[in-house]
Order: structure tokens, then C-alpha cells, then sequence
């Protein structure tokens, strides 16, 4: 409630039923001492309130007994509906116990009609005023202590002489761990955290109590039970009672745990750069804008012919070298500060102060505050004098070996084409010699499994005709012999198809036919995988010479594999197409039996099967042409089909390329000379 303006009269509610004691009250209110208050009468509690709604009045007399409103709710609800206006209570009770009941529950005053004269009433009303405002001051400074005490993140405590808490806040109730502030009254520091701290913390705050004077802007080491260590910026000031004797100790801490890592570590990285700058073997110097150095390492010392940095540090480069080589190095650095624009790897002729001539290279920098205001700069320069030397000599070599230069390149030229020469030639012949082995062996296993392969055959057939049994498993049986025979003769009739060197019946022919032709022999592998196939199959191709029959056999076996690929359905495109070869395409086929049989500018026809499939595994993609290699389930294939496809294709002086698409699946790219 704030204090009413001096020239301004205080508005005074009274509400009280009985006319001959409000016309009493407005009396004693009508000479010089009552002046200062304007009086407004009411009856009734109802109205008394609708005018407290209004605002402005300053006091209100109340008399509890009123026609609308019991005795026992009357002040409740006065005080309720302006709790912020002192009420001054007129009873014609004269109960001492009723009296004190009223002013506890808020009445700043309790007066007896009968015992009430004009000097009493105005000293009860203004000191009821002023008490109500002095009462909202201090609860409006308890509510905001308070509000400090609960939402500040620094630890506040009161102590009292035997160091004992009196009062903590609720930061440092979390830090203590308890549920509430109260919960650490009477307890001490020894009580949460180790002896360590626990009686330096004491030993500090006996002396505060002792000498009165503060301890401010400690750094305290905190240790706890559990071997943790805490740091805390910690201020402890003496605690006065009223009249001014000590009665304890408060104070506020704050934790300071991160900081004091980061200190730390900035003194770590500040002494792990003091040492490898000092022990860089460049020369490292930093100076202010007046020249001064600022700080430099042992090899700059040794360059100036020092031995300690005190006799660097706040002196200029014209102590220590000739004035002529201090003014170029002054002028330098006048340059960097006032461009603000580095100097890197100049490398510069110097004389040191044996007066040796040396080489260095010189890097300077402008150094600047957080602002971007350049308070100086940093200079790194490296002696290399002995690559200097070096480079005349290696230039003294080159300018010998410039007349031989034709004649070393065209040497060099040879040896790497008879290089590559050999290691191709090495390549193939080994190559060609592993494949006619495997040639051989296959051939031999297959003439010696053939036979018995066809004498099995006949005794299942002859089994299966003239051996009835009732145990139905022996018809089973029998029909599973049968195809396995039948998978064993296909492998042989493969390992026969690539051992034996058949010679080719070729002719002229259209190769965008023969794809077409082989499409209709894997009708019914298309329509059982649900593979929809795309023909881009360019018409009037140059022909190319071919046998027929065995290219169908080529590519049969690569369409069965890409329908092999798409169980679940997919997509087939074959795309065929004439072009002349680039140089990256005319490269030499490492695994055919005939070397550089593609020319850049030669016409080729070029075949793609392409799908949509699951794609060949990176680790399996270089083996898919060794025999009997396969990446289909056991009973899908005999991992023959590419052994046999890529030799047929080497016959008719084609080459084979598989490779995975970056969108998924495979595509199969095979080419023949025109």
C-alpha cells in the first residue's frame, strides 16, 4: 500500500449500522486533529463492499454485527474482498481474547465504542495505515528474498557460531542432496564433505566471526565423502544481530568446477605450446607495434646470440643485428601491421651475428584482438640454407643432363613398352596355359564319368519300367536318381563343350537375329519368372561372321541367368547397336587367348542384356568365369554357363564384359569385329 500525497485527505470507509454511532465518528473526525481524513458511511456490508471494489479508500472502521452479515464472517469478508486496505475493527464487545482472535486474523486494530475519544481514533487510524504500509514493505522484501533465495543458482547459507547451518537455499540443498533447505538446519559442513574441506571451511569462518572482517572471492577445493572433488568461488561475511554483536556467519558460493577444468586446461595447452614452441627448431618471435619482442623461442636466442629470454624480451632487433639488415626487418613488419596483411614463405637472404650469409624463409603474421584491432604480430622463419645449397646442385645436374635429356627419354620410352610388352605376353601365355589345362583335365574326367554316367542311366530306366514295389518311396527314389543323372550328364556335356576345341561354322550373319531367335527358346523361363522384356534391337546391322548354333547357346545361357536373377519379376532389355571404338574401349582383354584384337576407330556391334536382379556380389564378380563357380542355389546350375560362354565368345574373336548397374541388377555387354 503506498503512502497517501501530503497535501491529499485519506479516504476513510466506515461501516456501521447504528446512525447515532456513525454520526459520533464523523464528530470526532470533524476538528483540526481529525481533518485529514474524508469520511464516507455505509449501513450495510453489501454496499460497503461494492464501494471497496471501487478502489480509493484508505481505511475502513468496521463494526462486525451488521444486518446483512453475521458477526464471525463480517471481517472475513471485508478483509477478503480488499486485503490490501487496514481495517480497523468497532465493537461495543469489550472481550480482550475476541479483540486479539480479530487483529490475528488481520485487523490492524481492535476498539471498544464506549472506550473510543477523537485523539484515540486518528493515533489508531494513521498508525494503522502506516503500520499496513510497513507491513507490505517488509512482506513485499521477505517475498523477494525469498525469490532470491529459491531460483539463484549460487549456493547461499547462514551459519551460526558453532558453524552450524541455520538456513541454506535450494541451490545448495540439490548440491547437499537433501529434499528440502530446512532438512540441513542444525547440521554442519562435516556432515557433507570430507575432513578436507570440512574443517577449512570451519577454520575460515571462525576467523570471519573473530576478526569481523569478510573473506571474499575464495577459491575452495571441495571434497566429498565419495572421493569427488568439486571447486567453488566462495565470499563468507560475519552475521550481525540487531545490535550489532556477531552471531554467526552467511555467505554465497558459487561453483566454479567447469571453469577451473577449463583454467586447467588452458594451462596445460598454454605450457604444451610454450614447449613445442620453444622446441621447434624454426626461429618463433612475437613482437608489439613498437618492435618490442613479446616472447621468443631457444632457436631465436641462438640466431641472436643470447642465451636467456630475459635478455630478449622488450628489446628491439637493432640490439642484437647490423643496423642496415634492422631496418629491412623493421620495415617488414611496419608493412604487416599497418596492411594487416601476411607475409608467407618469403624466403630472404640474411647474415646472422657470426656474420655467416644464410637462407631462410620467413613467414609473418598480423596478430589481433577479439575486435580485429592488430596489437602485434608473429614471426616464423626456417633456415634453408642447406636446401639452397642443395637446389644449386641439383640445378648444376639438370643443366649436364639437359644436352642427354632426348636421348634419356627415348631410352626410358623403350624400356616401358618392352615392359608392358613382357608382362602381357607373360600374362597370356600363362593365362592360355592354366585354361588348356583346365581343358584337359575336364575332357579326361568327362570321357571317364560319360560312360558309367550312361550304364546308371539304363539301370534306373530299366528299374523303373520292370520293378514294382508297394512301398511308394522306391518310385521316389528312383525319379530322383534319374535327375540326378540328368544333372550329371549335363555338367559333362558342358565340361565337353569347353574342353573340346570345335571348329566354328560361321557366316555372315545379323546378330540382332539371332538375339531374336534366342528369345524364343527361353519363352517359357520368361513366362515362369514373369520377366517383362524389353527389345531395343537396331535394325540393319553390319553382319558379323558367327555360328549361329553356338551363339544361340551364348545367349540362351544369358538370358536363363538374368531370368535366374529375377525370381520375383523384373525387367529384361537387350539393346543391340553399331559404333567405332574410342581408345579406353580398345584395351586389352588380360584373360583372352588373343591379345589386342580390338583398334581404336574399328567397327564393333555391341550386344547389352541388362536386368533388374539382385546384381553379383563384388567379392564373386571376378570368379564368375572360373569353372564350376556359381552364385545360384545348389540344383539351379552347374557354374559351366559363362566358363562355356566367355570361350565361345573368345573363339569368334568377341570379348565379355559383366558388370553390376549403379540402379540395381546386372548387364552383360558382349562385342564383335565387323
Amino acid at each position: 500500500m503506498n503512502p497517501p500525497a501530503s497535501n491529499s485527505r485519506l479516504k476513510v470507509l466506515l461501516i456501521e449500522d447504528n446512525a447515532g454511532d456513525a454520526r459520533l465518528i464523523r464528530e470526532y473526525l470533524s476538528d483540526e486533529t481529525g481533518a485529514a481524513f474524508s469520511l464516507e458511511h455505509t449501513p450495510l456490508l453489501a454496499t460497503g463492499l461494492e464501494r471497496l471494489a471501487q478502489g480509493g479508500i484508505d481505511l475502513v472502521l468496521l463494526d462486525l454485527s451488521l444486518p446483512d452479515s453475521p458477526m464471525p464472517a463480517t471481517f472475513q469478508r471485508v478483509h477478503d474482498a480488499a486485503p490490501q486496505v487496514p481495517i480497523i475493527v468497532m465493537s461495543g464487545l469489550d472481550d480482550e481474547q475476541f479483540a486479539m482472535q480479530t487483529v490475528q486474523e488481520g485487523a490492524q486494530d481492535y476498539l471498544v465504542k464506549g472506550q473510543v475519544e477523537t485523539r484515540l481514533l486518528v493515533h489508531a487510524m494513521r498508525y494503522a495505515i502506516e503500520r499496513k504500509r510497513v507491513t507490505e514493505a517488509f512482506e513485499r522484501e521477505r517475498e523477494l528474498f525469498h525469490t532470491l533465495m529459491d531460483n539463484i543458482p549460487d549456493r547461499v547459507f547462514f551459519k551460526d557460531r558453532a558453524s552450524r547451518f541455520t538456513r541454506i537455499n535450494r541451490a545448495l540443498a540439490g548440491h547437499f542432496r537433501v529434499g528440502h533447505p530446512r532438512e540441513a538446519a542444525g547440521r554442519s559442513d562435516a556432515d557433507f564433505f570430507a575432513a578436507e574441506h570440512a574443517d577449512s571451511a570451519r577454520h575460515d569462518e571462525q576467523r570471519v566471526m573473530e576478526s569481523g572482517e569478510p573473506i571474499l572471492g575464495k577459491i575452495e577445493r571441495e571434497t566429498l565423502p565419495d572421493g569427488g572433488v568439486s571447486w567453488a568461488l566462495t565470499s563468507k561475511l560475519p552475521l550481525r544481530d540487531q545490535r550489532g554483536q556477531i552471531v554467526g556467519s552467511f555467505g554465497i558460493s558459487r561453483d566454479v568446477t567447469a571453469l577451473k577444468k577449463i583454467e586447467e586446461e588452458l594451462a596445460n595447452e598454454r605450457n604444451l605450446l610454450r614447449s613445442l614452441v620453444d622446441n621447434l627448431p624454426d626461429y618463433i618471435h612475437v613482437k608489439d607495434t613498437d618492435g618490442r619482442y613479446l616472447l621468443d623461442n631457444i632457436a631465436h636466442r641462438r640466431f641472436l646470440g643470447v642465451l636467456s629470454e630475459r635478455e630478449v624480451i622488450g628489446r628491439r632487433v637493432g640490439d642484437f643485428l647490423s643496423p642496415e639488415l634492422a631496418a629491412r626487418l623493421d620495415e617488414d613488419d611496419a608493412r604487416v601491421l599497418a596492411a594487416g596483411q601476411p607475409i608467407l614463405n618469403r624466403e630472404e637472404p640474411l647474415v646472422d651475428v657470426r656474420g655467416q650469409r644464410r637462407w631462410h624463409s620467413t613467414t609473418k603474421v598480423p596478430l589481433r584482438t577479439g575486435e580485429g584491432r592488430v596489437f602485434g604480430l608473429v614471426c616464423i622463419a626456417r633456415d634453408i640454407t642447406e636446401r639452397k645449397i642443395s637446389e644449386e646442385a641439383l640445378q648444376r645436374a639438370n643443366e649436364e643432363l639437359a644436352a642427354h635429356k632426348g636421348e634419356l627419354q627415348k631410352a626410358l620410352v623403350d624400356l616401358q613398352r618392352s615392359h608392358e610388352d613382357l608382362k602381357a605376353a607373360q600374362f597370356q601365355l600363362i593365362q592360355a596355359e592354366k585354361m588348356q589345362s583346365v581343358g584337359r583335365l575336364a575332357a579326361g574326367v568327362a570321357h571317364e564319368v560319360k560312360n558309367p554316367l550312361g550304364i546308371l542311366r539304363m539301370g534306373v530306366d530299366y528299374l523303373a519300367q520292370h520293378v514294382h514295389s508297394t512301398d511308394e518311396n522306391v518310385g521316389l527314389i528312383l525319379s530322383d536318381m534319374t535327375e540326378a543323372i540328368k544333372r550329371a550328364d549335363g555338367i559333362i556335356l558342358g565340361l565337353l563343350d569347353f574342353s573340346a576345341p570345335h571348329a566354328l561354322d560361321t557366316q555372315a550373319d545379323d546378330l540382332s537375329a539371332v538375339i531374336d531367335q534366342s528369345l524364343a527358346l527361353v519363352r517359357h523361363v520368361i513366362k515362369e519368372t514373369n520377366v517383362t522384356v524389353i527389345k531395343e534391337l537396331t535394325a540393319g546391322l553390319p553382319p558379323v561372321w558367327l555360328d549361329r548354333n553356338k551363339m544361340k547357346q551364348v545367349f540362351v545361357n544369358l538370358f536363363t541367368n538374368a531370368c535366374h536373377a529375377m525370381p520375383q519379376g523384373g525387367t529384361l532389355t537387350i539393346h543391340t547397336r553399331a559404333r567405332q571404338l574410342s581408345s579406353s574401349e580398345a584395351a586389352h582383354d588380360a584373360g583372352a587367348r588373343h591379345a589386342d584384337r580390338f583398334h581404336v576407330g574399328e567397327t564393333v556391334v555391341i550386344a547389352e542384356v541388362s536386368d533388374t536382379g539382385t546384381g553379383i556380389a563384388d567379392d564373386k564378380l571376378s570368379h564368375i568365369y572360373d569353372p564350376f563357380f556359381t552364385t545360384k542355389e545348389t540344383g539351379k546350375g552347374t557354374g559351366l554357363g559363362l566358363t562355356v560362354t566367355k570361350k565361345i565368345i573368345e573363339l569368334h574373336g568377341g570379348a565379355i564384359e559383366v558388370r553390376n548397374r549403379k540402379e540395381g541388377g546386372a548387364c552383360v555387354t558382349v562385342m564383335f569385329k565387323v
